[in-house]
Order: C-alpha cells, then structure tokens, then sequence
C-alpha cells in the first residue's frame, strides 16, 4: 500500500480549505484534509450522496447536526450519513479533519448518444 501523504508534513499554506486530496485517478474513495483557522466554520448544508468518515487530525472544535452540537478533538472519528446537515465550527487553535467517501461520479456535459434503427 503505498503511502499518499503525512499530515505533519503538509505545509501552512493554504491556511484554510482542502490542503490534500487524494490525487490517483484510478480509485473507488476520495479523501479530503480540511483545514479551518480558529474561529472560522463551513455553514451547515446537507451532505452528499455518500456516507463521510471524518478523522480529527488536530485541533479542536464543534460538529453540528440536526441533532444538535458535539465536540470535536484531535483524535476523534464520525460518520456523517449521506444526506444529513452538517457543518464545522474550529476552535481557538483551528480544526484540521480528514474526510473518506466513496468517490461520486462526477457531472459529465455531452452529447445524446445516436439512436439506432434496425
């Protein structure tokens, strides 16, 4: 299994958003390192078509649900069902998180395929 990062050793910048992602073009999960500043937060919303495994990597802060607030520190794992709201708030220190789903087919524009008579 070769290895696709370390966490320690991405840089600062940039000091918000998705620092790493998993760049392989030939695989079934997609992966996310999300990094928010202290104070800053991702809205609520309501989640993917996919279930999403997130890992706390460092850091602290708060998860929000439908079903309310739960704290988050480094070591903490969820799983956040697909279709449910959720959202981030980071603590005084920042928030880092890792987030695993399934890879979601992406939006392709084209043309219809030609009928075919026979």
């Amino acid at each position: 299994m070769p290895i696709l990062t370390n966490t320690d050793d991405l840089p600062e910048q940039p000091h918000r958003g998705a620092v790493w992602s998993i760049a392989e073009p030939d695989r079934e999960l997609d992966s996310n390192l999300i990094r928010l500043p202290a104070g800053d937060r991702i809205e609520t919303h309501v989640g993917a078509e996919v279930d999403t495994f997130v890992h706390v990597v460092r850091g602290a802060g708060t998860l929000i649900t439908e079903h309310g607030e739960e704290p988050l520190r480094s070591g903490d794992v969820a799983l956040l069902p697909r279709r449910t709201v959720r959202g981030f708030l980071a603590g005084e220190h920042g928030l880092e998180y890792l987030t695993v789903h399934r890879k979601r087919q992406s939006l392709q524009i084209g043309t219809k395929p030609a009928a075919t008579t026979e």
